[in-house]
């Protein structure tokens, strides 16, 4: 059973293929005006994919945390990395502030995050604190959130060869990079049919996959699948 982020990105995809539909036509003969067109088209599916892609993330983690919290999950089951990140905004806070006028930085710490480093209490996570770093969804950025959750690497623990592995890395690096260039205001930044498949399979093989493993990751925590 996927995540209702996985379920809702797999449905917003059906945008892209719409997109696709509309630009057969200008693909029969790409020159002159339907080459402009097939080129606003590919443009627009880069961007709305990449958007698709990154909100996946956002939304399988705010259900990731959201079925922890209501585990009443202790704060000695949660990963070391991820109680860290959790940590990481309340402690750099009060490390910029002046020693005499950390007291309520400090009581603010220990409210919200005292309970993961103590020995069997309970407490909530606040999802937006574990992607806050997170400003495209990269490889590299996608190997450090799942690393939080356990999973060394997630990109080896989804595929089974060199080759795989390489392609299904360079196929999101590309999407997230046309994305940034098309934001950017870059032009040339374009997309042919051909690219926009490979983008789309890469993201739903990504995500496909990556949706299970963090899936198990959580039932070692608290010996429940979340879906």
């Amino acid at each position: 059973m996927p995540s209702e982020a996985l379920l809702a990105l797999k449905t917003a995809i059906g945008e892209i293929r719409e997109l696709a539909l509309i630009a057969r036509p200008y693909s029969l003969k790409p020159a002159g005006p339907n080459l402009s067109v097939l080129r606003v088209i590919g443009r627009g599916q880069v961007v709305l994919l990449s958007s698709h892609f990154e909100r996946y993330f956002y939304s399988v983690n705010e259900e990731a945390v959201a079925f922890l919290n209501s585990a009443n999950v202790i704060g000695t089951a949660i990963p070391d990395r991820l109680k860290l990140i959790h940590s990481k905004p309340p402690i750099d806070e009060m490390s910029e502030t002046g020693w005499e006028n950390r007291a309520e930085k400090l009581a603010a710490l220990i409210s919200s995050d005292g309970w993961l480093w103590s020995a069997n209490v309970a407490g909530t996570l606040t999802h937006e604190r574990l992607l806050a770093w997170m400003t495209a969804p990269k490889p590299k950025s996608l190997q450090r959130y799942y690393r939080y959750w356990g999973i060394e690497d997630i990109f080896r623990s989804i595929t089974l060869t060199d080759t795989s592995r390489g392609n299904l890395w360079l196929g999101i690096q590309e999407l997230v990079d046309r994305r940034n260039d098309i934001a950017h205001g870059v032009t040339s930044a374009q997309a042919t049919p051909e690219d926009i498949r490979r983008y789309i399979k890469s993201v739903q093989t990504f995500c496909e996959r990556a949706d299970r493993h963090l899936s198990r990751a959580i039932a070692k925590v608290i010996g429940t699948r979340p879906w």
